[in-house]
């Protein structure tokens, strides 16, 4: 009987139903229980979706992809050795092609961003903002860096980086490939060490620059501006060194005479074709003039009787056009594309034997039609007859 007790007091174990786990607060907001993509956000404003970003997008595209971003910078260095050392149509076609390319690039790289993909709603938006992230991007980044490049890369060469950087100066760079050790030593020259050297000097400034400044300073510091941008693209293609500007004046030398002449006419030919999309009140008009003789080198300046030749024959040019000396007539003719009229020896003060001097034409201009210009007396009148910057001589 005690046996049987005993054994009805062993029951046999009850199945419990499993309790509910309680998934902690927030646990799912941090991804702990999904491996599911987080959905697209929307930008905040118009500047964090749509110019924000692009910047973002350019950064993250230059640190993963190395290779894009050096032929990138090789793009834009190229683009600034176009504008500097070629002309239309020839510049036109070579800016377009790379231009095009790059917003090619951009856009294919901009369409799988994740500043796009994860910030804007997938359709057509999408699409927009990566057409409006190239256009950005081609503006900003190569059209405008671009710019600023060339800007650095004329005023390099056309001044140098003086005599600190002398033997990684451009221009010696640029003259080993036309010119023999002997004429590199010969040009080379410090204070202490002057040298003398055969050497074309060009003298240029603008036609009534003093009257303009007077009547509308701001109008004129901005055509200012221009004027050197154009004058330094110029001497920099034809192989020129800016050896000092006073105001709108420019002194710049040459190893030779064909350059000088060639360098004179294309920026009065630049100029024109500025002046033909200007109103009378926004164009500019200079005077040239250009000379070659044994001249005194130092670091940063020449000196002698050739550089004040020079300046002399400068005021003795008509404006918009070219006055030069018999030395570099008679050094050009038939070398460039030019026609030289005699204009006589006209006296120049302190100079006991001046030379005879030449008025230079175009090779497709007429000499008869340019003496005869329209307008040239009018030119003159409103400029005066000195010039409007210089050179105390």
């Amino acid at each position: 009987m005690q046996e049987q007790t005993q054994t009805d007091q062993v029951q046999t174990p009850v199945a419990v139903p499993d309790a509910p786990v309680s998934v902690p607060s927030g646990q799912e907001a941090f991804g702990y229980s999904s491996n599911a993509p987080p959905p697209p956000m929307q930008e905040s404003g118009f500047f964090d979706g749509w110019v924000f970003n692009m910047f973002a997008g350019t950064i993250d595209i230059q640190i993963n992809a190395p290779v894009l971003t050096a032929v990138y910078f090789g793009a834009v260095l190229l683009l600034a050795i176009i504008r500097v050392n070629t002309d239309n149509p020839i510049k036109m076609l070579a800016c377009a092609g790379i231009y095009i390319y790059a917003s090619i690039q951009a856009y294919t790289l901009f369409q799988t961003s994740k500043f796009i993909t994860d910030y804007t709603t997938p359709g057509w938006i999408t699409t927009a903002k990566t057409v409006w992230f190239t256009f950005l991007f081609t503006t900003i980044w190569v059209w405008g860096v671009s710019r600023v490049l060339q800007s650095a890369v004329v005023w390099l060469l056309s001044t140098g980086i003086g005599p600190l950087m002398r033997m990684i100066n451009p221009l010696r760079l640029i003259d080993k490939f036309r010119s023999s050790d002997a004429d590199l030593e010969a040009a080379e020259a410090s204070d202490k060490d002057p040298k003398r050297q055969l050497t074309a000097i060009m003298f240029t400034d603008i036609v009534g620059y003093s009257k303009q400044m007077g009547a509308n300073e701001a109008a004129m510091v901005k055509k200012l501006a221009i004027h050197n941008e154009i004058m330094r693209a110029q001497i920099v293609r034809n192989r020129g060194t800016v050896i000092k500007t006073i105001g709108d004046a420019f002194m710049v030398r040459y190893r030779s005479a064909e350059n000088a002449v060639q360098c004179a006419m294309d920026c009065q030919k630049a100029i024109g074709d500025y002046n033909k999309t200007k109103t009378p009140e926004d164009q500019f008009h200079i005077r040239i003039g250009v000379h070659m003789g044994e001249v005194i080198h130092t670091t940063n300046d020449v000196f002698g009787e050739g550089v004040n030749i020079a300046a002399r024959i400068e005021p003795k040019a008509d404006p918009d056009g070219i006055a030069v000396s018999d030395v570099i007539a008679n050094a050009c003719r038939n070398k460039v594309p030019a026609h030289f009229q005699s204009m006589g020896r006209l006296p120049m003060k302190n100079i006991a034997n001046p030379p005879e001097l030449f008025k230079v034409y175009p090779i497709e201009q007429q000499a008869a039609a340019k003496v005869a210009k329209p307008g040239a007396a009018p030119a003159a009148a409103a400029g005066g007859a000195a010039p409007g910057g210089v050179f105390k001589i």
